[in-house]
């Protein structure tokens, strides 16, 4: 049985990844937390819950003897401006830190980065391709790709969250019954949550595992504009959406890489109606 450490298991793809993992029998699941109100419990598998703070814990808080670390901390976009010292050394330094850690420990670390390491001018980015992000929140993911000593995976997720309702999902069904607008010049191949923890297990059960930089990324490209109607038609919002036609961004992804078609991922619209199906298991005491 594999020992699986979850960093993270409260936030968007944390949850996601511990209820998936905690899931499936062959796996011994342990996740961590930050902050009292926000301590989960989990139907399923799980082994121990662990109190962590990326900005102010030890290492040696952490059990030692695992054998693969999922790293779901990381601040998002609009946390950035709260703290942009706690954000950037999150997203820049720490996966840095932990990668070593891991080295030092014998476990394999897989981490995830972002699409918007890419300014959204080119499309189609691929692995080699120069970052060109201008914002604090690419350049702190971009500086946080430790692919010398984990393997990196970069997407775009979309996903359920258990608090902190800041994400797109949580925006659009705040939304019900309202007219919204939706881009269809902003263009995305991105993944759920879900469907990311549904990667790491396929790497892990695979023996796919390797250091680099990875892009992984949905069967399909769609619209912002799309979406919004595939979120409409899977969680019944009952919205009016309106095209909008703002300057295009397009950061798509593509790889130079067998992993990603090995994978197989779904449409993003597959991916969504996926999503709509599942109820999390994962509650806050």
């Amino acid at each position: 049985m594999k020992r699986i450490l979850v960093l993270g298991s409260t936030g968007m793809l944390g949850n996601a990844v511990v209820r998936y993992f905690s899931s499936q029998s062959q796996y011994e699941v342990i996740a961590t937390y930050r902050t009292d109100s926000a301590k989960p419990t989990i139907s399923g598998s799980i082994k121990e819950v662990v109190y962590f703070d990326a900005s102010h814990s030890s290492f040696e808080e952490l059990p030692a003897q695992v054998d693969y670390v999922i790293n779901c901390i990381g601040v998002i976009k609009p946390f950035m401006a709260a703290d942009p010292a706690v954000a950037i050394s999150l997203n820049a330094l720490f996966p840095w830190r932990l990668a070593d850690w891991c080295h030092q420990n014998g476990s394999r670390l897989l981490h995830i980065t972002t699409d918007c390491a890419y300014s959204g001018a080119k499309g189609k980015y691929v692995e080699s391709d120069l970052h060109d992000a201008l914002d604090d929140y690419g350049k702190s993911k971009s500086l946080g790709e430790c692919a010398s000593k984990a393997m990196v995976l970069r997407t775009s997720i979309i996903g359920e969250e258990i608090h902190k309702f800041a994400s797109l999902i949580s925006w659009v069904k705040s939304q019900k019954g309202k007219t919204v607008g939706g881009f269809s010049t902003h263009l995305w191949n991105g993944i759920t949550t879900d469907q990311y923890a549904k990667i790491c297990d396929r790497i892990i059960r695979e023996n796919w595992y390797e250091t680099g930089l990875f892009h992984v990324h949905a069967k399909d490209d769609v619209s912002k504009l799309d979406m919004m109607n595939y979120f409409n038609e899977t969680f019944g919002l009952s919205l009016t959406i309106e095209e909008k036609t703002p300057a295009s961004v397009d950061r798509t992804l593509r790889s130079e890489k067998a992993l990603c078609a090995k994978l197989e991922i779904p449409t993003v619209r597959d991916m969504i109606a996926e999503l709509g199906a599942i109820r999390s298991t994962l509650v806050l005491k």
